[in-house]
C-alpha cells in the first residue's frame, strides 16, 4: 500500500488529469458541433441557390426577372446556366450522391419532375432523417 504522501499525489493527478480530459472532450465535443451547424448552413444556403436557379431554367421569363434581385450580375437565362453548372459542380464537396445523382439528371434534362426529384433528395439530405415527403408529394405544387 502506497504510503500517505503518494496517495496524496495521485489523487491530486488524477484530478487534474479528469479536468484535463474533460475541458478537451468538451472542447472537441463543442468544435464537431460547431462544424457540422456550419455545414448545415451552407447546404441550406447553396441548395437555396441552386433551386431557384434550377426554377429560372425552367421558366425564363418569370424566373429571371426574380433571380435578377438577387444576382443583378445575371444578364440572362444563359448566365443563370452557367452559374448552375458552377454550382453543381461545387455541390460535389457537399452534398451526398442521391443529391448530385438528381441534379446530374436535371442538368442531362432540365423539366419539372427532375426538379422535384432534386428538391426532395435536397430535402432529406439537409434534415438527415427518413421522409414521408417525396416527389410525389411535392409534385402536388405543380409546374413552379
Amino acid at each position: 500500500m502506497p504510503d500517505l504522501t503518494t496517495q496524496i499525489i495521485l489523487i491530486i493527478l488524477t484530478a487534474l488529469g479528469g479536468g484535463f480530459f474533460g475541458a478537451f472532450f468538451q472542447s472537441r465535443f463543442q468544435h464537431q458541433k460547431e462544424l457540422k451547424t456550419d455545414i448545415h448552413e451552407l447546404k441550406r444556403a447553396r441548395y437555396g441557390a441552386i433551386l431557384i436557379q434550377m426554377l429560372t431554367v425552367l421558366d425564363p421569363e418569370r424566373g429571371l426577372e426574380k433571380t435578377k434581385k438577387f444576382r443583378p450580375d445575371f444578364k440572362d437565362v444563359e448566365d443563370v446556366k452557367e452559374e448552375l453548372k458552377t454550382e453543381m459542380l461545387n455541390a460535389i464537396l457537399f452534398a451526398n450522391d442521391e443529391v448530385i445523382k438528381s441534379m446530374a439528371e436535371f442538368s442531362k434534362n432540365p423539366n419539372h419532375e427532375n426538379y422535384i426529384k432534386s428538391a426532395a433528395a435536397m430535402r432529406r439530405d439537409l434534415w438527415g432523417t427518413r421522409t414521408d415527403i417525396d416527389e410525389k408529394t411535392l409534385g402536388i405544387f405543380g409546374k413552379i
